[in-house]
């Protein structure tokens, strides 16, 4: 892990996670979208009941629970 992605990790760890989610739709609303292509890296790949996944990252069920952010959701 080089230096900015620890420094990142540590600011996200410092937001409170109703604060991180309310950004998280902000964010998706004004089509904040991350750039195309899968993010792939060793550090990140991860086997759950023997299924292979590239990152551990997924979308918990009721992240959009008031259907806010239905379309930009969409897009990603």
């Amino acid at each position: 892990m080089n230096a900015l992605e620890h420094v990142g990790l540590r600011a996200l760890r410092l937001v409170d996670p109703e604060r991180a989610h309310g950004l998280a739709l902000k964010a998706l609303r004004a089509r904040v979208q991350p750039l195309p292509g899968r993010i792939t890296s060793e550090q990140l790949k991860t086997t759950t009941a023997g299924l292979h996944f590239d990152n551990p990252l997924g979308l918990a069920a009721g992240v959009d629970k008031y259907a806010e952010a239905v379309g930009p959701l969409m897009r990603t």
